[in-house]
């Protein structure tokens, strides 16, 4: 596959910016989506792009790294518009009062999370620490709380007073302006108004947190829509979901069944964390929130507490079940940002020109865990070949009879996957031109399937067809 090299055993994406980019300076300051392709020590763009794609299978890499060529040739798009049309010079009226909007509903909307899920104060124990259950404040929480806000109220009135607002507040508008790309000069009497009304709007939150804290309904107000009037409230991820797995008519390449289940299961928790919120809505933030409780989740679970909402099974005990490991989350993200990329392509983030998958957030897996599949040693051989199985003719009904017997002895010696036996018919033994016989898994049938890249792979490392040949 293009844009794949090989390097110490590991898959890395690389993709070489072309020649009206690579090494260019870069006018700043460049938008922090376009910090990938530069170098932050020249200014200049780089020459190239190389991610890993944290595997050592071939055909996993393939597949990986088609999200990261449409991210990157998307990146290369809008790094072309930076250089042609430049940064938005200036700033409205309108502009400097909407961010300071977003920033009032910003310091609302973190209230309303601190007061939900509480701190956990509770100055009568030893340690300090009490409930911290989610399910809101302790008396010492609100007692602290509240005389952090009357001291932040008391600080922001005194700037707005003075007309001077503090670092604080610098450091917000700073963020605002850069994550927008707004190019405003040194001296440009923007800075100011933009600061001055930055500190109006936490004065106004701050208002309606001491509101809160005296019993008062205070709603945060909802952000300002961003999509377009033709999709007034954008494409949800149930929505998106449904049109990755349907792929197209006839003809297209569709996700296997079970890919296509385990994304709706991890779609399901998504949303019981999180809403069915429309896809241009998810942030790194609703993905990091989901990656954490993923890594909370154990790997198996009793009925009981399985049928059990994501929120409500994080506050059980769950120490007892053993958890699930760090590939499997990044399974899990990579299906979910595999369905957002198939969005991209559909053309439902051209209203955002900045964006980027928000799953790739993937963990960095230890190199002892990164193998899936270690050879059996000598006791581990033993013990398979003691067993009443093969030592005393048995056939367990639990092991559907003989396939007891011929699914070890078959994984062993050619070093196929369960699910590729398990599909093996007595048609699919077969005798090659050249007298070995062999065991032929394709994925030709409508009930079988092919966990690999098309190309027949035999023993003797041939590529040919769209089948797998385990030869004995």
């Amino acid at each position: 596959m293009k844009f794949v090299q090989r390097r110490a055993g590991r898959y890395e994406f690389r993709f070489p910016l072309p020649d009206d980019l690579a090494g260019k300076p870069a006018p700043p300051p460049w938008p922090e989506a376009l910090a990938a392709l530069v170098n932050k020590r020249t200014g200049r763009f780089k020459t190239e792009v190389i991610r890993s794609l944290q595997t050592n299978d071939g055909p996993t890499a393939d597949r990986r790294v088609l999200t990261h060529i449409a991210e990157a040739h998307r990146l290369v798009d809008q790094a072309r518009r930076l250089l042609s049309e430049g940064l938005e010079a200036g700033i409205s009226a309108d502009q400097i009062a909407a961010l300071a909007r977003d920033h009032e509903i910003h310091l609302l909307g973190t209230d309303e999370v601190i007061g939900t899920k509480g701190i956990g104060l509770d100055m009568a124990r030893e340690d300090g620490q009490g409930p911290h259950d989610g399910l809101g404040m302790t008396l010492d929480d609100l007692r602290a709380y509240r005389m952090r806000i009357e001291e932040l109220d008391r600080y922001t009135r005194q700037q707005v007073a003075q007309m001077r607002p503090g670092e604080s507040t610098s450091s917000f508008v700073n963020r605002a302006v850069e994550a927008r790309g707004i190019a405003l000069a040194p001296d440009d009497p923007a800075w100011r108004q933009l600061e001055l009304a930055f500190a109006k709007a936490q004065r106004d939150a701050l208002a309606g947190i001491r509101a809160r804290l005296k019993g008062d309904d205070v709603a945060t107000p909802e952000r300002p829509s961003e999509q377009r009037s033709s999709e007034p409230a954008g494409l949800a991820l149930s929505a998106a979901l449904g049109l990755w797995s349907e792929a197209g008519g006839a003809g297209a390449r569709r996700p296997q069944p079970s890919s296509v289940a385990e994304a709706e299961r991890a779609m399901r928790r998504f949303i019981e964390l999180n809403g069915d919120v429309p896809i241009t809505a998810i942030t790194k933030a609703h993905a990091r929130a989901f990656r954490d409780a993923l890594v909370r989740l154990p790997k198996a679970l009793p009925t009981r507490l399985g049928r059990l909402p994501l929120p409500k099974l994080l506050k059980q005990d769950l120490s007892n079940y053993p958890r699930r490991n760090a590939q499997t989350v990044n399974k899990t993200l990579a299906l979910l940002s595999g369905v957002l990329a198939r969005a991209e392509r559909d053309g439902h983030f051209e209203a955002l020109p900045a964006w980027s998958n928000p799953f790739h957030i993937g963990f960095d897996v230890a190199p002892a865990e990164r193998e899936p599949y270690e050879p059996f040693s000598a006791a581990e051989l033993q013990r398979l070949f003691a067993s009443p199985v093969y030592a005393r003719g048995e056939r367990p009904l639990g092991g559907q009879g003989e396939a007891a017997y011929w699914f070890p002895l078959i994984a062993l010696f050619s070093g196929a996957r369960r699910t590729e036996i398990a599909q093996l018919k007595i048609g699919d033994v077969r005798q090659g031109e050249n007298e070995i016989w062999y065991l032929d898994i394709t994925n030709e049938g409508d009930d079988q399937n092919l966990r690999v890249c098309p190309g027949r792979i035999c023993f003797f490392g041939a590529r040919c067809g769209s089948r797998r040949q385990a030869y004995t």
